[in-house]
């Protein structure tokens, strides 16, 4: 990427968790080593942190995506189980 930062997170949980860093490109650094910033956070799946609040994140991308290959997996089972009746009535 031209013109942006890798900058390396550390997520701050509760004592007793295991430390947690991640890395996002940003165009410009939100600060000294050791600003604070908000990010949303998913135990499951740390790798996926994103800096900001939940309302400001936009996920209309990866929500296509999901939609998109969701679909085409109904379309694939409906065509497999149509198969499936038409070999059983032969």
């Amino acid at each position: 990427m031209t013109n942006s930062h890798r900058v390396f997170l550390d997520i701050c949980l509760p004592e007793g968790q295991p430390q947690v860093r991640f890395h996002e490109y940003m165009q410009g650094l939100p600060g000294p080593e050791g600003t604070v910033v908000p990010v949303v956070y998913d135990s499951r799946k740390p790798k996926r942190a994103k800096v900001g609040v939940r309302a400001e994140l936009d996920y209309g991308f990866e929500l296509g995506s999901v939609l998109l290959l969701g679909a085409g997996g109904l379309v694939l089972i409906g065509i497999g189980a149509v198969l499936c009746l038409i070999g059983a009535l032969m």
